[in-house]
């Protein structure tokens, strides 16, 4: 792939994943994908390309995760926000889809004893996100 190819890419990659509403975190777009899968495209078509772009995206995103899960045994605050975001701030339903996806009976302490209400808490009081924890 050409350096150009490449540019044209990482300029279009931020309009690939907006939203009307709001723009998500690529965590979050990656996790929409994971749960809510679109088909995928033709075969033949130039969508395919990018298609497979955003795929080897949230590989990337999702390896980074793991890594972090790995280095400091606590799910990233990312993903929890992200997680936050796309059930609503229901805890039941974010605690059930990590110990469902993790396959563990300890989110508390993936989760750092963060919780959706604390990081909306935390949130409302410093809303440029500079430092939540």
């Amino acid at each position: 792939m050409s350096s150009r190819a490449i540019a044209v890419l990482m300029l279009l990659l931020p309009l690939m994943m907006t939203n009307s509403t709001a723009t998500p975190s690529p965590i979050e777009h990656c996790l929409r994908m994971r749960l809510y899968p679109p088909s995928p495209p033709p075969a033949g078509s130039e969508l395919f390309k990018i298609y497979d772009f955003s795929r080897s995206l949230c590989q990337d995103v999702f390896r980074g995760v793991r890594h972090s899960l790995r280095i400091t045994g606590e799910l990233p605050l990312d993903y929890i926000i992200a997680l936050c975001d796309i059930f609503g701030d229901n805890e039941d339903k974010v605690e059930s889809y990590v110990k469902h996806i993790l396959g563990t009976n300890d989110f508390l302490k993936l989760s750092g004893g963060r919780t959706c209400a604390t990081i909306r808490m935390r949130q409302r009081a410093n809303p440029d996100r500079s430092s939540l924890w």
